[in-house]
């Protein structure tokens, strides 16, 4: 029970402050590729016209990344032989710092670079951020939604590639139950619940880490503002009076369903093992849903009641190029690829959603 539920969410707040380009999804935005209909993997690598050797280093931190950036750094040589692309496991804690450190010393130099959208600032700051201006006709929102557009600008200028983004988002066992509005129709649905042998194996109707902020920020993320547009203002404003009543609202649920308290991995497991219906998913956490074979849904984090919104956290991972490259007009060919041509391998290939809308399909 909360006792006091807008002082708790200040709290949560707090440990947020890294997060500055932290920016909510809309429900258009929580996307998932379907491979079903997909002839073979993507081969449409650009033909550029390069007549000497030009070596291209993609430093990256996250191994999930390492088959998809292969894949590309074959398909970019095989389009382009005198095009070697490198993609480098950076093993430092700090990615900007060593990307930083390689160009100062000039014999090190990462070309591109994959880093989280609430760098952005800093990377800006630091002198490491090209700006993305040949390839603009693909990064509106006709491709790409409105929040990876914004999390790759700063100050008004465009210079990341969205590549994949996660975010909070609930998902359901279709073989039982359908998407809910909110919450009461998962309170409707629990009141007349019956066990049969179809449906022996479930012992629990909703679940949720309670004590993940990004599985529980949604509840309050409409009522507080992280800093502006792209949050990279230090200060959030709160509507205190309607995020009183929204987290009220919140610990009335934990009491209504009995919400037991397990860390998202048991109850991502439980949720595997068609043991529970609804749960709400870091969505880095979809890999594994389908690796199990699962028949599940996916949507947004419904509100506890009709008239109260959620709006979860998300945080972009983009393509950048670094200024200090001598090889930028390739670079930025390569980050466009990343980010944009081969965008429907990257669940796949990575576990991460893509940030392309083009390739989308809402779970239903």
């Amino acid at each position: 029970m909360l006792i006091n539920p807008v002082k708790s969410w200040k709290g949560k707040l707090i440990g947020m402050k890294i997060l500055k380009r932290v920016t909510a999804v809309l429900l258009t935005a929580v996307v998932a590729v379907s491979f079903t209909a997909c002839g073979g993997r993507s081969e449409h690598a650009k033909k550029l016209n390069i007549d000497t050797a030009v070596s291209i280093n993609i430093w990256y931190q996250d191994d999930a990344y390492t088959s998809y950036l292969d894949y590309i750094a074959q398909q970019f040589h095989k389009a382009n032989e005198f095009i070697t692309v490198n993609p480098v496991k950076v093993e430092e804690n700090n990615l900007l710092d060593a990307v930083y450190n390689g160009s100062i010393a000039q014999n090190n130099v990462a070309d591109v670079y994959l880093m989280e959208a609430s760098d952005m600032q800093r990377a800006y700051l630091m002198g490491l951020t090209a700006e993305n201006d040949a390839y603009t006709q693909y990064y509106s929102q006709k491709h790409f939604p409105v929040t990876a557009v914004n999390a790759a600008c700063y100050e008004g200028k465009l210079y990341g590639y969205p590549v994949t983004f996660h975010t909070a988002v609930m998902v359901y066992n279709k073989k039982y139950a359908t998407a809910p509005e909110n919450f009461e129709q998962i309170e409707a649905f629990l009141n007349s619940y019956q066990v049969t042998d179809e449906n022996k194996d479930v012992n629990m109707i909703v679940g949720w880490d309670t004590q993940d902020l990004w599985t529980n920020y949604a509840f309050g993320g409409s009522y507080v503002d992280n800093g502006g547009a792209q949050g990279e203002e230090a200060e959030s404003d709160v509507q205190t009076e309607a995020l009183k009543a929204a987290m009220t609202e919140y610990a009335a649920l934990q009491n209504t369903f009995g919400i037991v308290d397990k860390t998202q991995e048991e109850y991502k497991q439980m949720f595997m093992n068609n043991q529970l219906i609804y749960t709400i998913l870091d969505s880095t956490q979809l890999a594994d849903l389908n690796a199990s074979g699962v028949d599940y849904g996916i949507c947004a984090v419904p509100g506890a009641k009709t008239g109260f919104g959620t709006q979860s956290l998300s945080d972009t991972t983009l393509a950048m190029v670094n200024p200090y490259s001598e090889n930028t007009d390739t670079a930025k060919a390569v980050a466009q690829a990343i980010s944009y041509d081969y965008a429907d391998l990257l669940e796949k290939d990575t576990g991460y959603i893509s940030a392309r809308t083009h390739v989308a399909g809402i779970y239903l």
